[in-house]
């Protein structure tokens, strides 16, 4: 097996890499394929519950998994292990098996490769792995904002609705003042918008 030791080219982003492998064969061959790339490996593993969150996982970007079979309990250990750290992680397994292959794929897995570990392959799969993990995380997190927005239109639009009717003035005089309320106090206006709701149900409740 290749010396771990070996200094690493200059990449424009050298990832920190750890191979979960259960064959030494296979060990050396995936080291030596990626011996001076950015996805050098760091550390091989020869299962996944050598994982150490406190040594491994602060500074892993780049997990990749080569079993001959990928099981049940093994997806259950990357869902908890995405979960824990969302990383791109590529599988390559010599069994098909289209259960676990669909639960990857749920759980966020970058690449699932059936028997196809090619050397000459091996480095351009990792590649679009990583692309494809950035993407599924920028669309994550524009749902998340989505979600976020369509919350906080909902509570300024719950607050506007009580001060019309404490008030009785129109929806845009009742969200002018939430505005510029926000605006004079430096607070974001869904904030604003939350304690005028909050200071309502709490004296209904004083009554």
């Amino acid at each position: 097996m290749q010396n771990s030791s070996k200094p690493l080219k200059n990449h424009a982003f050298n990832h920190h890499t750890l191979l979960v492998c259960d064959q030494p064969d296979l060990v050396d061959k995936i080291s030596t394929a990626l011996a001076d790339s950015e996805f050098a490996i760091r550390q091989p593993l020869q299962s996944l519950s050598q994982l150490s969150i406190s040594e491994h996982l602060s500074n892993m970007t780049m997990l990749i998994i080569a079993v001959e079979r990928c099981d049940s309990d093994m997806m259950l250990m990357i869902e908890l292990l995405l979960a824990e750290k969302p990383l791109p992680i590529a599988i390559f397994t010599q069994t098909y098996d289209p259960l676990s292959q669909q639960k990857a794929i749920q759980a966020g897995v970058a690449a699932y490769v059936v028997d196809g570990l090619q050397s000459n392959r091996l480095l351009p799969l990792l590649q679009l792995a990583t692309i494809r993990f950035a993407q599924q995380r920028s669309l994550l997190e524009q749902v998340d904002t989505l979600r976020t927005q369509l919350a906080e239109r909902k509570v300024i639009d719950r607050a506007k609705g009580l001060l019309m009717q404490q008030r009785q003035c129109s929806e845009d005089e009742a969200y002018k003042l939430l505005r510029t309320t926000a605006m004079n106090k430096n607070m974001r206006l869904a904030m604003l918008a939350q304690q005028v709701l909050s200071t309502a149900n709490l004296l209904e409740s004083a009554r």
